[in-house]
């Protein structure tokens, strides 16, 4: 079954009403802003990002599910997510009494053409209760693909110690604050030496690796924007353009140009 995105009833009580059929599905609408405030689902929830740049939090960890991935959310699993900019994505809800044992934590997917294609077919034939058989074979290959090898790229391990906590925080909102790791540490009420020292602890790399790291994933949300690539490059603290599309080519093994274009037709294709 799928239900028409600004129908009002919540994916729970699609579940609660629906208990014996395998799967669900709900096209979702969220502004930029909106939390979807810490919940959980009975079914396993797949987030498979249309337009827009969704965050989702579980435990100590933030995942980011832009148009290259989905997110497969475990049933039961505790998770807040937040819309980064105008966000639509499909939620494709599995019955557990119809699949297989899953890891209790979010696993980021490749979002491949033939997953996304597998995807966009669960929803055509769930609009009919007369294509069971094909949903359970379509469903077992879902399956199959859920428990490939998972993407690390768009997951941002949230720190633990209060003050790096704080540094998180305060960067989060302003990427482009130059701060000194001393400065940082006058800030909230460490040495820099200390400071290091947790960085490495809880992150097992130094602070101005991590920092930009934590700019390049905030960056993606601007790219949903109609910025041009220098304006993104000062929002998250880079000096030029050039310096931005270097670092962002290293960690994602593509340009932001090219990034915001494959959005676009994945977009169109929708």
């Amino acid at each position: 079954m799928t239900i028409p995105s600004r129908q009002k009833i919540s994916a729970n009580e699609m579940i609660r009403t629906n208990p014996n059929l395998s799967v669900l599905v709900k096209v979702i609408e969220m502004p930029k802003g909106y939390v979807d405030t810490m919940h959980e689902h009975t079914w396993h929830q797949i987030i498979f990002p249309i337009n827009g740049l969704l965050q989702t939090k579980s435990g100590d960890y933030q995942y980011l599910a832009p148009h290259t991935s989905a997110l497969f959310v475990p049933a039961t699993l505790q998770h807040e997510s937040i819309a980064l900019s105008n966000t639509t994505f499909m939620g494709i809800y599995l019955n557990p009494n119809f699949c297989g044992i899953y890891k209790k934590k979010i696993r980021a997917i490749s979002l491949t053409p033939f997953l996304k294609e597998l995807l966009q077919e669960i929803r055509r034939k769930c609009v009919s209760t007369d294509n069971l058989d094909e949903i359970s074979h379509l469903l077992a290959v879902l399956h199959d693909q859920i428990h490939r090898e998972e993407i690390l790229t768009f997951k941002l391990l949230l720190p633990k110690d209060r003050r790096l906590k704080l540094i998180f925080d305060k960067l989060s909102d302003t990427p482009a604050l130059d701060w000194s790791l001393k400065k940082w540490g006058e800030k909230v009420g460490a040495s820099e030496r200390t400071l290091s020292r947790l960085f490495v602890k809880e992150f097992n790399t130094s602070f101005p690796r991590w920092r930009q790291h934590l700019r390049l994933i905030y960056s993606l949300s601007l790219l949903d924007e109609d910025l041009p690539i220098q304006a993104i490059a000062d929002r998250v603290g880079y000096q030029n353009d050039s310096s931005y599309i270097s670092s962002f080519r290293s960690y994602f093994n593509t340009t932001p140009q090219k990034f915001r274009t494959n959005k676009e037709a994945h977009k169109n294709e929708m």
